[in-house]
């Protein structure tokens, strides 16, 4: 790329983040120089002149922001924003925005790969056949343990976007009862939604509301035969409650697949793999190869605003 290219210069701090994928189109409308990772400390180095932001897990605060004063524009690689001190950007008048819905059929359908694995006991039966226990079968099928529909169950859903939009769609499609929460819900729906949940997915985004929000009291509030998944922010739920509520016996299952410190410290995930009934997968649910690809398209649609 030419030095005199007037285009504006953009900035991936964390291209890595997206593994293989195709970054051309975001060329199409701007000098692109990415970066695998960056660290706070090298973001103003890095960032000094761009007109672009472009982070998917890379923190802006509004002390760098202050620094930048060519900065007009922040794109997030992911559906949230809080990586980004938003109400900075709005005194800066640097516009921010996020990813959308690129990843609803991804999460979606991990959302109920792990709600499914939950309720049908998957684990414990891919042991039987490994251990050769139906093997040893005097009949033609293991019956115990048996599982429970989920026609008939009540899916509680935490998050009014999206993503919760396309969980429920499936839930009704299998003939669940479906109970939505918003950002809107009062402590009292929350409560009721909750105790009647025999399944509670969570799709909120990550804010100082909603930070914490599954703690030790609300999880008290499930039944003991319910399910809990996660694939939307780590910091909703209070991991040592939830281990606490699974060793004891008063949730039958939960499933997660982000943590609030990620990637997770070999010692907090040793500790994980203790508790019963509980999966933990590494962030995936986003990055199914249609998904990226539309990411890549996104960012570049909001680069070509700037043209316009």
């Amino acid at each position: 790329m030419s030095a005199a290219d007037p285009r504006p210069l953009a900035v991936f701090l964390d291209a890595l983040t997206l593994g293989p994928v195709d970054l051309t189109p975001l060329e199409a409308h701007c000098r692109l120089r990415c970066w695998p990772v960056s660290t706070p400390d090298q973001c103003l180095e890095r960032l000094e002149g761009a007109t672009v932001a472009i982070t998917n897990k890379v923190p802006l605060a509004g002390e760098l922001l202050d620094r930048l004063p060519q900065l007009r524009l922040v794109c997030t690689a992911s559906t949230g924003t809080d990586q980004v001190d938003g109400a900075a950007c709005r005194r800066l008048g640097i516009t921010v925005h996020n990813a959308g819905a690129y990843s609803r059929p991804s999460v979606v359908q991990v959302t109920w790969s792990l709600i499914l694995a939950l309720r049908g006991g998957l684990e414990e039966r891919l042991q039987q056949w490994r251990s050769g226990a139906w093997a040893a079968s005097p009949v033609f099928a293991l019956v115990e343990p048996s599982f429970d529909e989920l026609a008939g169950q009540t899916l509680t859903v935490l998050g009014a976007g999206s993503i919760g939009s396309g969980v429920a769609a499936v839930g009704e499609a299998l003939g669940m009862r479906i109970l939505r929460l918003t950002s809107r819900s009062t402590e009292a729906e929350l409560e009721q939604a909750l105790r009647e949940a025999d399944v509670l997915s969570l799709h909120a985004p990550l804010t100082i509301a909603t930070r914490g929000l599954l703690d030790r009291r609300r999880l008290a509030w499930l039944r003991p035969s319910a399910l809990l998944v996660n694939t939307a922010r780590g910091a909703l739920v209070d991991t040592d409650a939830l281990a606490e509520a699974l060793r004891a016996g008063h949730l039958a299952g939960a499933a997660l697949d982000v943590l609030p410190e990620e990637p997770p410290s070999a010692a907090a995930l040793a500790a994980l793999q203790t508790v019963p009934n509980l999966i933990v997968t590494p962030h995936m649910a986003w990055v199914s190869r249609q998904a990226r690809e539309r990411l890549v398209h996104t960012l570049a649609g909001h680069l070509a605003a700037l043209e316009r």
